[in-house]
């Protein structure tokens, strides 16, 4: 486990991981889309957005394009209606 400190705070970065894991896969699995669709949206590779969902470490940068892929997909009706 590594910890990133600054003057208020201390974070697991396992932990964090697990979080952006969770998020990103109930996002889309909310949105009713595929890996291959968030991958095309976001313009990260299949296989790294396959490895957030289970838990992989994530840069800043590729948080901001999932969210940015997310919010483009929902508004854009790409999201299946279930």
């Amino acid at each position: 486990m590594s910890n990133i400190s600054d003057d208020n705070a201390t974070v697991d970065t396992e932990e964090f991981d697990r979080y952006v894991c969770r998020t990103v896969l109930a996002m889309r699995r909310s949105l009713g889309v595929t890996v291959a669709e968030l991958a095309a949206a976001s313009g990260l590779p299949h296989a790294d957005i396959e490895a957030i969902e289970r838990g992989g470490t994530t840069t800043r940068a590729e948080r901001q394009d999932i969210a940015v892929a997310v919010c483009w997909l929902s508004n854009n009706a790409v999201a299946h209606k279930g």
